[in-house]
């Protein structure tokens, strides 16, 4: 988090998860918008270690990422 954040404002993330209803998985990732790859490389190393599943950067990007807002006070919106 960035020093010049107040408390009380939200923020935009993005965010992905395994569907728990279908894989019994708690993978759930959540980071800033500027760090979308890490995001995605990490997905895919997931979803291929885990669940011996082969995506592409672009098809996690497509179907499983989702934008977010985030209130620095710590409750979701």
């Amino acid at each position: 988090m960035t020093a010049n954040v107040h408390d009380g404002e939200t923020m935009t993330a993005l965010q992905v998860a395994c569907d728990t209803a279908v894989s019994g998985c708690v993978f759930k990732l959540r980071t800033e918008e500027n760090d979308k790859q890490r995001l995605l490389e990490i997905t895919r190393e997931h979803v291929a270690e885990q669940h011996g599943k082969d995506f592409t950067l672009e098809e996690i990007e497509e179907q499983h990422v989702e934008t977010v807002d985030v209130s620095t006070d710590g409750h979701e919106h």
